[in-house]
């Protein structure tokens, strides 16, 4: 297949491009800045002279960059936990959709992965979240872009469109050219201290998650999948960090009533200055009030297996320590037993 992806110089862009190539199709590369793609794919084996131009609210560039591919991924998006990029980020992200996944489903593009979040369906009062979790109105920034652009594609999808859905939580691994929230988040734990309260965290490798959206590609499916990967309480978060590296962070229990307040307090100071630290209210209540995601569906139908969890984390560390972003005493003791497929450590 020659496949066109969005967003090919973000995290789950340019591991899906580095899948798509290791089985065996060609890709147009959906990019903003040809110099940030040229440093990214340089020490790669990616062939990078197809490539398409152009922010995803540019009608003209997508739709050329349509012309001639055989399957879509669109992972292009606008992603942000700040309330107060609501307005833009709403805008983005279905003006987006609807020129990506709309465009695509009128030229007839049979193959098409849309990647979507566990924000879209998120129900705190839930107790468990699957591929048959009723959509509700959302309260947060981000989760109301999601549940916009959900609507959107179901909408297709009524209407005879095969379009595959996917549902990441939070997606962690090595080689991750913005730093994405949830790596960031990762490496204040060793630049400040690790934050234990309630629930925990689902991580899904990266990785795992390009190659999952390889296989629905290749296999023409429609619907719906969560890939949500590990559920690790975070007081385990905290000690399996410790096994990984071989040290010990700071752990500081905090109630969630405390950390809603400061996310809170952290949405208004932004409105003026934006700090430097991954907390707002939305990944507040996400953190404190996590529901299990059941990815079952796509295991079961795709007939995979996820790495451990140490091993995910040990590769994130010790990419995070490469790239500079934590200091590298955190990463001196980890032998990585799988290193990245990518050569290029994306800073």
């Amino acid at each position: 297949m020659h496949v066109f992806v969005t967003g090919a110089t973000g995290f789950i862009g340019f591991h899906t491009v580095m899948a798509l190539h290791k089985a065996g199709h060609s890709v147009r590369l959906g990019i903003r800045n040809p110099e940030k793609m040229r440093q990214l794919y340089a020490d790669t084996d990616i062939d990078i002279s197809d490539y398409a131009v152009g922010e995803i609210t540019d009608a003209a560039a997508i739709d050329k960059a349509l012309e001639g591919v055989d399957a879509v991924v669109h992972t292009a998006a606008m992603v942000s936990m700040d309330a107060n990029q609501e307005k833009l980020m709403r805008a983005t992200n279905l003006i987006g959709t609807k020129l990506v996944v709309g465009g695509a489903v009128k030229k007839g593009i049979e193959s098409i992965v849309y990647i979507s979040s566990v924000a879209a369906i998120f129900d705190p009062s839930a107790t468990v979240l699957n591929e048959d979790t009723p959509l509700i109105e959302p309260k947060t920034a981000y989760a109301k872009s999601k549940n916009e652009c959900e609507l959107y594609i179901r909408e297709l999808m009524s209407m005879g469109a095969k379009i595959a859905i996917t549902y990441p939580a939070a997606v962690m691994g090595p080689d991750d050219p913005g730093l994405s929230e949830p790596n960031e988040g990762t490496a204040f734990f060793f630049k400040l201290c690790f934050v234990i309260s309630s629930t925990g965290q689902q991580i899904i490798d990266v990785r795992e998650l390009a190659e999952v959206q390889v296989k629905l590609l290749e296999q023409k499916k429609s619907g719906g999948y969560l890939v949500t990967g590990h559920f690790i309480p975070w007081r385990e978060l905290g000690f399996l960090l410790d096994k990984v590296t071989g040290k010990k962070l700071l752990k500081i229990p905090v109630p969630a009533p405390v950390l809603k307040v400061i996310g809170h307090i952290v949405d208004a100071i932004a409105k003026i200055k934006r700090l430097p630290i991954p907390i707002t209210a939305e990944a507040i209540t996400y953190a404190t009030q996590w529901v299990y995601a059941d990815d079952s569906k796509v295991r079961k139908e795709l007939n995979i297996e996820y790495r451990p969890l140490e091993d995910t984390m040990a590769d994130t560390v010790l990419w995070l320590a490469k790239a500079g972003h934590i200091n590298s005493k955190w990463a001196e003791n980890i032998n990585p037993k799988q290193p990245s497929e990518n050569t290029k450590a994306a800073a």
